[in-house]
């Protein structure tokens, strides 16, 4: 929960969504996974590169992206280490980017400070439960399907299920969607506007168990479609959306708090010239 509420702090803020106070002190729980010149990188500074890469990169599997973000850290450390012998971090461009920085990442921190406690299993469920309340059932179709290029080959799978050949052995063997053919088909439950309308048509006004008796041509080839099951959709389990809500909250806490902060602040902006900025009422009338 912490993690999601520093990456919705630092994308509100407009920073560069590094986490505040998730690193770990070096120790026996933190080990040495690189040295650069003797210099020391730890499993935490690599889990602090990784939250700063984004929610798509921390996604990947951890074998695939850790060799890249280790690579990463080693080359800036090298370069880093070149760039202090130099002398560059007493560069006066270089101190006011640090300090830019520095002003981003102690604003993540009081957010963060100010925001973390006020995310409660209680006010998650509270969220949850308004979220329920206005939960409107829609009627769900769970369905396998074979999609083939031609008419010819669809025909061909139908003819095999007649004679007895198993729907999701054929859609192992057969289908050209390669993610439901693993499945056997199966597309798992879904609503009717979550489907092309030539697909859904159909599954949807099929019987459970029945299997369509001619293929289905959509913009994808020629589907073969079984249903499985038919159903009401109904809210996900709290445990399943507890994360993405405590997110939600998240972001609404840190927008009240930063809007809190610009309330009691003198605040005076400019044109990008320098020149004043027409009052709110001018603005008004412009738009009229």
């Amino acid at each position: 929960m912490s993690k999601k509420v520093l990456l919705a702090t630092a994308a509100l803020l407009g920073a560069l969504a590094m986490p505040v106070l998730a690193a770990d002190a070096p120790n026996s729980g933190d080990p040495v996974v690189a040295r650069v010149n003797g210099e020391e990188i730890h499993r935490s500074d690599v889990m602090r590169e990784l939250q700063m890469a984004g929610s798509q990169m921390q996604q990947l599997p951890p074998q695939m992206i850790y060799p890249q973000i280790l690579q990463k850290m080693v080359a800036t450390k090298v370069v880093s280490q070149k760039g202090y012998a130099d002398g560059l971090q007493n560069d006066a461009e270089v101190q006011k980017r640090v300090k830019n920085l520095e002003a981003q990442v102690v604003a993540e921190a009081y957010v963060h400070k100010q925001v973390e406690p006020k995310i409660t299993e209680a006010k998650i469920k509270e969220r949850y439960d308004l979220l329920s309340s206005k939960f409107k059932p829609q009627d769900e179709v769970r369905a396998r399907h074979i999609l083939v290029k031609t008419e010819e080959e669809a025909n061909d799978v139908l003819k095999q299920l007649k004679g007895g050949t198993d729907f999701a052995k054929l859609a192992e063997e057969k289908s050209k969607d390669a993610g439901s053919a693993k499945q056997g088909g199966d597309l798992g439950y879904f609503v009717h506007d979550a489907m092309v309308k030539a697909f859904a048509d159909t599954a949807f006004g099929m019987k459970v168990g029945e299997i369509s008796d001619k293929p289905v041509k959509t913009e994808f080839g020629y589907h073969v479609i079984k249903v499985e099951d038919k159903r009401k959709s109904s809210p996900p389990p709290i445990a399943e959306v507890k994360d993405q809500i405590a997110n939600q909250l998240g972001q609404e806490l840190t927008n009240d708090t930063v809007k809190a902060l610009e309330a009691k602040a003198k605040i005076e902006k400019f044109n990008i010239d320098g020149s004043p900025l027409p009052p709110p009422e001018a603005k008004k009338k412009d738009k009229k």
